[in-house]
């Protein structure tokens, strides 16, 4: 079960970091597949190559940085922002 989730539509994939406060761990899921999950680090880079529309593929990165108080979440597309959440850590 995730603690925190930062979810986006972008060129018809849906997009997800699932983020775990207890283990400092983060899966990034696209279209409802697991495509990476990481563990054990201040920042956590997650990344796959995806197909988002007819031969359209693209680098699709999360990245996840958990300091004191709160927890950051971004997700990249082709390295441009599509999506950003600062989470205070114990609310959900």
């Amino acid at each position: 079960m995730s603690d925190y989730i930062l979810e986006v539509t972008y060129r018809g994939a849906q997009l997800k970091l699932e983020i775990h406060e207890s283990n400092e761990g983060a899966s990034l899921i696209v279209n409802g597949i697991v495509r990476g999950e990481e563990a054990g680090s201040k920042t956590l880079r997650l990344e796959s190559t995806v197909q988002t529309n007819y031969e359209w593929h693209e680098l699709i990165e999360g990245m996840v940085q958990f300091e004191p108080g709160k927890i950051s979440a971004t997700i990249f597309a082709n390295k441009v922002e599509v999506a950003h959440r600062i989470f205070v850590r114990g609310e959900t």
